[in-house]
């Protein structure tokens, strides 16, 4: 390999593992080439060290990326810390003298580690939960075909409600949460994927179920290629909501939440989101999470937990509006790697007295439970499939 491939792998290390904390902080003048700099010193290192841990993990017929925190990623953060540590006397030295907390506590805004969000999902991890609307009790028993040869696939039950999107009436009613400790709790969202991989030893196909539920406000039909979960990103487990957008009081919100025609459970996009690191590696992100929409929090006077270690927001009785995360059920891939969990979901539930208050500033008759079902058999995506 030439000098110039090297260069070009270590600066691919660099974009992939701390590029986006880089830009964020404004590419401070020397950083990056630093760190690709000592990258590169110990890239043969790098390499090897990763290779054996794909050895390890996974065979060579898999193309599969196993959930691991990889020696790239481990070095190449060791690098930014390297150098960040360094900056400001580096600053100083360039004739740019300035308050030092000030000039450290930027930079460590901008550079932290990225496992803030992965470590929150941790921390919210539950038991499989049994709390989901009655029309899913079916897929309480996970991933029934897997020990079944004769297995009629799809499931009957997830065949049955593919294309219902809307229920309403007695099947249309409020989930109430049986878990301690949040018995008689209100269930906002909820969504569960079971998976089972492509297998060679016995011949199986990749199979999957998807289900999503949630409560939404429509006013009649719902939107054409809706689901009843919106999309967001994961602020409000973070950081109070008049952060976030200034100038939205609680009257303000009252008024949004009784014209809102909308889902009120949205699932979290981490796009764009500074700490959040890769689905796919290292301290890895899980699945699914869930957030509310932001003027349900101002209506009710919601704030994230001191410190915001968990996806918890709070008022002044205590926990007020939890995201529960799960993963079960482990799996191998056919190939004998890692095993893997066949079963993740999340839901987001609401205290019960604090659902009264949204519920009487929408309407109650404006409240449907909104589902999707879909149900796949055959090829996977590329990370998740093999040769």
């Amino acid at each position: 390999m030439s000098d110039g491939d090297e260069l070009l792998r270590a600066q691919a290390m660099v974009a992939m593992a701390v590029g986006d904390r880089l830009e964020l902080a404004e590419e401070p003048p020397g950083f990056r080439l630093a760190i690709t700099g000592g990258v590169l010193a110990r890239l043969d290192s790098i390499t090897a060290r990763m290779r054996d841990q794909f050895e390890h993990l996974r065979t060579p017929s898999s193309r599969r990326i196993p959930d691991a925190y990889y020696a790239d990623e481990q070095e190449t953060e060791n690098e930014l810390q390297k150098v960040g540590a360094g900056l400001r006397a580096a600053i100083a030295l360039g004739g740019s003298v300035g308050d030092p907390f000030e000039i450290e506590r930027d930079l460590a805004a901008d550079l932290t580690p990225t496992g803030i969000w992965a470590r929150r999902s941790e921390a919210s991890r539950v038991p499989r939960p049994t709390t989901r609307p009655a029309v899913f009790d079916w897929s309480l028993e996970p991933i029934p075909w897997i020990d079944d040869e004769d297995f009629n696939w799809p499931p009957a039950d997830a065949d049955a409600l593919t294309g219902t999107r809307q229920l309403a009436g007695g099947e249309g009613e409020r989930v109430r949460v049986g878990e301690v400790p949040f018995t008689d709790w209100v269930q906002l969202g909820f969504i569960e994927r079971q998976r089972t991989f492509a297998t060679r030893y016995p011949t199986n196909p990749g199979r999957q179920v998807l289900l999503m539920a949630g409560l939404e406000v429509c006013d009649g039909p719902p939107p054409a290629n809706s689901g009843p979960l919106s999309e967001l990103p994961p602020g409000l487990w973070a950081y109070a909501y008049t952060d976030l957008v200034s100038g939205l009081d609680q009257d303000g919100a009252r008024a949004a939440v009784a014209t809102m025609r909308k889902p009120l459970a949205a699932l979290v996009s981490f796009e764009q989101t500074p700490g959040a690191p890769s689905q796919e590696r290292g301290l890895g992100l899980h699945q699914f999470c869930l957030t509310p929409q932001l003027e349900i929090v101002a209506l009710l006077g919601l704030r994230p937990e001191t410190p915001a270690i968990r996806h918890t927001l709070v008022d002044d009785q205590g926990q007020a509006m939890v995201c529960r995360q799960w993963r079960s059920y482990l799996v191998h891939d056919g190939n004998y790697g890692p095993l893997e969990p066949a079963v993740v979901g999340a839901d987001l539930i609401i205290r019960r007295d604090l659902f009264d208050i949204l519920e009487a500033a929408i309407g109650a008759k404006r409240i449907d439970l909104g589902l999707t079902v879909r149900h796949h058999q055959g090829p996977e995506s590329h990370n998740d499939t093999e040769d």
